[in-house]
């Protein structure tokens, strides 16, 4: 452990840039340092642990969890209930998909339906 420390400080004087975050897995930007959130749905769909919010691909389009009805103390994120939505896609209604993970790039979009039960 001592002497990959000592080569990355070695690297950083080097080079003037850190190699530490891509040699040993740490945080990239100020975004991916967050407490993570558990989803309402739990591991049956995809979870988005920084949001808490579940998102997943059901009947050809995206769709995620939403607060509607839900009780909450700030507007960042999803907040246990199961609510969900459709979701809006890049230039279109909603987002078409054929499985779960073509969904991951519009898991934040906005809601392009309402938040229901």
């Amino acid at each position: 452990y001592q002497r990959r420390v000592r080569e990355a400080v070695v690297s950083t004087q080097s080079t003037g840039s850190s190699g530490i975050n891509a040699e040993y897995g740490g945080a990239k930007a100020a975004s991916e340092c967050f407490v993570a959130r558990s989803c309402a749905w739990g591991d049956a769909h995809l979870c988005d642990r920084e949001t808490g919010c579940t998102f997943g691909c059901e009947s050809d389009f995206c769709w995620s969890q939403c607060d509607g009805a839900c009780p909450r103390l700030d507007l960042i994120g999803c907040h246990g209930c199961k609510e969900w939505c459709w979701l809006s896609g890049n230039g279109e209604k909603y987002h078409f998909c054929t499985e779960n993970s073509q969904c991951a790039a519009v898991k934040r979009n906005s809601c392009a339906s309402t938040c229901t039960l």
